[in-house]
């Protein structure tokens, strides 16, 4: 993280702290701290915990601690997470920052706090998927997330923007698309379209 970076957000009370790269042995490591995530918050059901063999394709990275950290699919960012006794406080979006310098360029999440949270890093809506029950997480409850749609959610594909670094999410943006492969599909001719037309961001990584 960039010394600019790890100033603007300390500067608003937030952790940034250095991370460290798990090697693929120890994905089970990674995957038990989204498991306790799940215990602990009744919210999580809307972050996607992977199996250990896909954690293992995947670039893991962590606090010293091992209690926040975020996952690189390709340039996919998934599982995210800052449990509330990690010892650097408010350290999810620092996590979000260290996945975009590694090459994360976009992710997908329901239509809760979480666009939000993620537009704050450069992430914007370019897709969205109405909820369907035949495919709701497991554990998941409605009445926990009643204020989001009645506990049904869009999905809002996002694609990264480093011109919208500390921006913000306009609830119900997104054009509406016919399935979720199709969304991903969005996202990744986003990041396709920026890196081709001059003056719109250098891309890093994959």
């Amino acid at each position: 993280m960039s010394d600019s970076v790890r100033a603007s957000l300390e500067s608003r009370g937030l952790s940034a702290p250095p991370l460290h790269e798990l090697t693929p042995t120890d994905a089970g490591v990674y995957r038990e701290q989204m498991l306790e995530l799940t215990r602990k918050n009744p919210h999580a059901a809307s972050v996607s915990v992977y199996d250990e063999d896909e954690y293992r394709q995947m670039r893991l990275l962590v606090t010293d601690d091992g209690k926040a950290g975020v996952a690189l699919k390709g340039d996919e960012v998934v599982s995210a997470f800052a449990h509330k006794d990690c010892a650097h406080p408010r350290a999810a979006r620092a996590m979000l920052r260290h996945a975009t310098a590694l090459g994360g360029r976009r992710l997908d999440c329901f239509d809760t706090v979480l666009p939000k949270f993620y537009a704050d890093a450069g992430f914007v809506p370019v897709a969205r998927l109405k909820w369907n029950d035949d495919y709701a997480p497991d554990g998941w409850d409605y009445d926990t997330f009643r204020r989001f749609n009645d506990g049904r959610p869009d999905v809002v594909f996002m694609a990264y923007n480093p011109d919208r670094v500390d921006g913000y999410y306009t609830p119900g943006t997104g054009e509406y698309v016919n399935d979720y492969d199709d969304g991903i599909a969005r996202a990744q001719q986003y990041r396709q379209h920026r890196s081709a037309v001059p003056g719109t961001g250098t891309q890093v990584g994959p």
